[in-house]
């Protein structure tokens, strides 16, 4: 068991819910660890009705244009960022035990916020486009403001293809994150997606 304690925020897709997202990871958790009081799993909900999946949030109204995901993404990360800042003085985690794990939408405003800022440790980006740097933002700094990132990409997702997210990554920070493609996987954050991204936002603490 961690000797520290350890925050890990769930930032969701459109039409999903940071509730339904962090389920799918607490429940991707080991018995000994979902004991772990000192573990924490949270997910915000997004600030936005969508229009097509109204039963859910949105992080903003859905595009495929990337220049507007990326605006989009950037004007929602400030709050998301307040979110996770208040969560690590709640429960007094480090930000180098602060994992972010987003999808769709959600991986989008993630990469904002660990590029913007340094409250995380590791992140993972799943199934989401990569905004590139805003140059109204300051480059980040290696080693402090940048986590370990690691995106994942689904070969059968029909909404995100992984050449656009290998494109977004060869701008800005993205091209010191880690990218794997997972044959099998749609646009959808699996179990199998949650252990891996269990597997990697933990995987450097004792």
């Amino acid at each position: 068991m961690p000797r520290h304690r350890r925050l890990i925020v769930a930032l969701h897709g459109y039409g999903g819910t940071g509730a339904e997202m962090a389920g799918v990871l607490t429940a991707a958790v080991g018995d000994s660890e979902r004991q772990d009081t000192r573990t924490v799993v949270a997910g915000p909900d997004g600030p936005c009705t969508p229009r097509f999946a109204r039963e859910g949030r949105a992080w903003f109204e859905i595009s495929s244009q990337p220049s507007v995901i990326a605006d989009r993404a950037r004007r929602a990360a400030p709050a998301v960022a307040e979110y996770i800042a208040r969560l690590q003085q709640r429960h007094r985690v480090q930000a180098r035990h602060t994992g972010v794990v987003g999808f769709s939408q959600g991986a989008s405003v993630a990469a904002v916020v660990v590029a913007g800022s340094s409250l995380c440790g590791r992140a993972v980006l799943v199934c989401g486009r990569i905004p590139a740097p805003d140059s109204r933002i300051p480059a980040p700094d290696i080693g402090h403001a940048v986590p370990d990132v690691l995106v994942v990409t689904g070969g059968r997702d029909r909404f995100v293809q992984h050449d656009a997210v290998r494109a977004d990554l060869e701008r800005g920070y993205g091209r010191l994150a880690r990218h794997v493609v997972l044959p099998e996987l749609g646009h959808e954050f699996t179990e199998e997606v949650a252990r891996i991204a269990l597997a990697y936002v933990t995987s450097t603490e004792s």
